[in-house]
């Protein structure tokens, strides 16, 4: 329910007592004014009540009701007052109870003292919403005589019967039309002009919608918008609005035919939108059939006029809907025809008084036109007429239709704090005072955001998320028992002061902490100690560290923790979570408990339930103590205490100090004891093992018994050496008396050097020194290696390697060729004639056939035998010069065997 704020001003009108005793006697009367009768939801509605003849000194109760249009209440209130003279002047401001009705109803109702109504009164008003509109560069205008704001009073036609006054300075009304109210809420200046002339009004006085002219001179709607194309601006702006509101001429002396006149009213629209509008403001028409101009005519008229109207807005809001639609355009569509109905019922919110006759009497027009002329009667109280003329609004009418525009083109800001209501979160905002972005006072928030607002919040800066009260204070902001301990540290915030210790305020009886420290008196070591909490109260015992004996309350006392080592304000001095006092090793963090009371902590005593041992080093289950051999895990008794643990000494019974074997007694000290001692009274040998008698330390062969010396140290003892005192020598296999290591044939006793290290003995190598040589078989002086023909001393060479020597072979250089039979110098390989001397080739035999031939028979003879004995002198020669041509040297001693000769070529 909306908070209704109001205030009473008495004003007391002096009067003589007489004149007091006078008013007692007359009846009560109550006068209900009002300033004006359209409100905004932002405004304060103040209603002034005149209250005469009220009875005086007597306590009178004024009870008044805010009626809305359902007839429910809205808001009310009680007020008393006495009366001090003949006339009491009472004033209520009613605010932010706008709830969306318009018309609202102020019932007003004096009661005395015994309940007995003295007089009741009503005064009705309206409420438009506050709203809010955007900026924009124009408000465009075409229309007829609603909106012509001048431009009909320029037409002779329209000039020659009207004039101003009556009319206001060209408007068809006395004063402003509506769509000056609608520019003043979008802060932009409309003038009129039509024609040529420049001019945002356009809207003409007798137009109808549609192309052409009205009476000739008057300009239809359609033509309005095209001059305007034509002769103002080619485009209009999106920043720019245009109202279209037209038609009502065409019912009252067109074709009032509804489909005629929407059809204009989307070609307009479209027209418009074309030339780049984007936003219209485009009203529906009255109900015509109840002007003075209609009424004047028959009542079938009035009912066909009154129907068509109807069907002419169904049309046009579904025009409007289509186009918003088709066309992507914004249009506030503003319903006319209820806004008149409503008005006419509720005629009283608007301080009406007549709504079927014109304030203007016209007389005969030479034009059909609704309007007055020059010199025609106004009445008195024009402001109350609904109608100016027979067609056209008074300008309370216009002033209030504006309003309805107004109401339904902007956007709403119901408490008209400058923030619309969809980013509104505090919907009453006082008047005059400013905001923030949300809409919200100074009063209206909670900057504390303690669920107060800060004009009832007595506690401004209270702790986020702290509890408050309705006054917004937290316990903390809060002393209610005003003790000086605000309630959050109170723990009796009513209590008296008295018997207490800690002025906590709680009495000590009642206070189950009297020192105030924090620790109840039953579990507090000094109760009524030292006050306030114990910020130094180490152990929380309830003690000051000044008054405690036990600072950290460890179980030992200050003094002893002194004396032992420990820290009096730890607890726990060396952290192993055990007190001090519960502590038996209270600076070793790794020991707390001795079971044995050995002196050491359980934790490291191997043997924590023996109090005779302690450690375990070795960890043999023996303790320290006890343990002949503390860090050998494998020992612990020495029966014999010769230092040797039983477990590993051989001869435990006895003092021994033998290696091998261990503990035994050892005579020589060698560490072999006397049992297995070969030489137990040698301290350098011990063992014997070859059995030789000679120590193995001495023996240079432990393990043969055969040898232990080893004279030259070449691992040979000397019993098998065959050069005992040669380190390079022991074996002489061939016996030559040449060691086998020097000797190069150690199993031939015949030989024993290779001098030129061919593998043959210097005795047997005819050449000791040459390498490449050894024996020279056949003792021709050339050895064997070399000699082609080792077994024959007659020949060591074949140069050209055909197995016949050089000696013997006449061609010693061709493979193919040895011998020369017939002494020709040919070769036999290549001779045909071999045997004859004569005949190399078969070109020797044809050249001689031929020459035969050619000579006689007898020369033939002559010749053949001639040639026989020059053959036979070449043969003698050639084994005479062969002779002589092989090298004295290298004749044969005899003449080669028949074998050489076997295969002749």
């Amino acid at each position: 329910m909306s908070r209704v704020a109001f205030v009473l001003i008495f004003l007391v009108l002096l009067q003589s007592a007489s004149g007091v005793v006078q008013a007692e006697a007359r009846a009560v009367t109550t006068e209900l004014t009002v300033e004006k009768y359209d409100w905004l939801s932002s405004e304060v509605v103040v209603i002034d009540a005149s209250v005469r003849n009220a009875p005086y000194n007597m306590n009178l109760k004024v009870s008044w009701d805010l009626v809305g249009e359902s007839n429910l209440v809205i808001t009310n209130g009680t007020y008393f007052f006495q009366a001090t003279g003949t006339i009491t002047e009472l004033e209520f401001e009613l605010e932010k109870f706008y709830q969306g009705d318009h018309f609202y109803s102020f019932e007003f109702e004096i009661t005395d003292e015994i309940g007995s109504v003295l007089d009741e009164s009503e005064l009705s008003f309206t409420v438009f919403e506050h709203t809010q509109f955007p900026s924009i560069t124009n408000l465009i205008a075409f229309g007829d005589s609603l909106s012509d704001m001048g431009n009909g009073n320029q037409s002779a036609v329209v000039s020659a019967v009207f004039s101003s006054p009556p009319y206001w300075q060209g408007r068809f009304s006395n004063g402003p039309v509506w769509l000056e109210y609608l520019s003043d809420a979008y802060n932009v200046q409309t003038s009129f002009g039509t024609g040529t002339s420049l001019g945002d009004n356009r809207a003409y006085g007798g137009s109808q919608t549609g192309q052409g002219y009205s009476y000739v001179l008057l300009p239809n709607v359609g033509t309005q918008i095209t001059n305007y194309f034509a002769n103002v601006e080619s485009t209009i702006p999106s920043s720019t609005i245009v109202s279209l509101w037209s038609g009502g001429n065409d019912f009252l002396y067109g074709t009032a035919n509804a489909n005629t006149i929407v059809a204009n009213m989307e070609s307009h629209i479209r027209q418009l939108e074309a030339g780049g509008a984007e936003e219209f403001i485009i009203p529906n028409l009255p109900p015509l059939e109840k002007t003075p101009e209609v009424k004047s005519r028959s009542q079938s008229q009035q009912n066909a006029i009154g129907s068509e109207v109807v069907l002419y807005n169904q049309k046009l809001s579904n025009l409007v809907v289509d186009m918003r639609s088709e066309l992507g355009v914004t249009i506030h569509y503003i319903d006319a025809w209820n806004i008149f109905n409503d008005i006419l019922l509720n005629k009283e919110s608007l301080g009406l008084t007549n709504t079927q006759d014109s304030a203007c009497s016209g007389g005969v027009s030479l034009l059909p036109l609704p309007i007055c002329s020059s010199g025609d009667p106004v009445v008195a109280n024009a402001d109350e007429y609904l109608f100016f003329d027979k067609a056209h609004p008074t300008r309370v009418m216009h002033q209030f239709i504006g309003r309805y525009a107004t109401e339904t083109v902007g956007l709403p800001d119901t408490d008209g704090d400058g923030v619309i209501n969809l980013y509104d979160l505090c919907e009453w905002t006082e008047n005059g005072v400013s905001t923030n972005s949300t809409g919200c006072s100074w009063n209206q928030q909670d900057e504390d955001q303690d669920g107060v607002l800060n004009v009832d919040d007595f506690c401004p800066n209270t702790t986020y998320g702290d509890s408050v009260n309705s006054e917004g204070c937290s316990a903390f902001q809060r002393d209610s028992d005003g003790d000086g301990y605000n309630d959050a540290v109170d723990i009796c915030p009513f209590s008296p002061t008295n018997n207490d210790h800690d002025g906590d305020g709680c009495s000590d009886e009642e206070d189950s902490d009297d020192d105030n420290d924090g620790y109840y008196d039953s579990n507090d070591a000094c109760p009524k100690g030292l006050i306030g909490n114990h910020i130094n109260d180490l152990d929380s015992d309830g003690c000051r560290d000044i008054e405690d004996a036990d600072i950290d309350g460890d179980g030992l006392l200050n003094s002893d923790e002194q004396e032992i080592g420990t820290d009096e304000r730890d607890i726990d001095t060396d952290d192993d979570f055990y007190p001090d006092g519960e502590d038996a090793f209270p600076l070793d963090r790794n020991e707390w408990l001795d079971s044995d009371g050995d002196g050491c902590g359980d934790n490291s005593d191997a043997f924590p339930f023996d109090s005779l041992d302690c450690n375990d080093v070795d960890e043999d289950g023996v303790g320290d103590n006890r343990d002949a051999f503390p860090f050998d895990s494998s020992e612990w008794s020495d029966f014999d205490l010769d230092g040797i643990g039983d477990n590993t000494d051989v001869c435990p019974l006895e003092e021994g100090y033998s290696l091998i074997p261990l503990g035994c007694v050892d005579s020589d000290g060698d560490g072999y004891g006397d049992r297995v001692d070969a030489f137990p009274s040698i301290h350098d040998e011990w063992n014997d093992s070859d059995g030789d008698g000679v120590g193995d330390n001495s023996d240079k062969f432990p393990l043969d018994s055969n040898d232990w010396s080893d004279s030259d140290n070449d691992t040979y003892g000397d019993n098998r050496d065959a050069f005992p005192l040669d380190t390079n020598e022991w074996n002489d296999t061939d016996m030559d008396g040449v060691g086998d290591n020097s000797d190069a044939f150690p199993y031939n006793a015949s030989e024993w050097l290779d001098s030129d290290s061919d593998g043959c003995g210097d005795n047997i190598d005819v050449w000791p020194n040459n390498a490449s040589e050894c024996y020279d078989t056949d003792f021709d002086g050339v050895g064997d290696n070399a000699d082609a023909f080792p077994l024959s001393a007659f020949e060591w060479l074949d140069s050209d390697g055909d197995g016949l020597g050089d000696n013997s072979d006449i061609f010693p250089f061709d493979k193919n060729a040895k011998y020369d039979s017939d002494g020709d110098g040919v070769a036999n390989a290549y001779d045909p004639f071999p045997g004859n001397a004569n005949y190399d080739s078969w070109f020797d035999i044809l050249f001689r056939i031929a020459l035969i031939v050619a000579l006689i028979a007898g020369v033939v003879v002559f010749f053949q035998r001639r040639n026989l004995g020059h053959n036979e002198m070449e043969s003698s020669t050639f084994e005479s010069e062969t002779l002589h041509r092989i090298p004295e040297v290298n004749r044969p001693a005899t003449a080669p065997s028949f074998d050489a000769f076997e295969n002749k070529n």
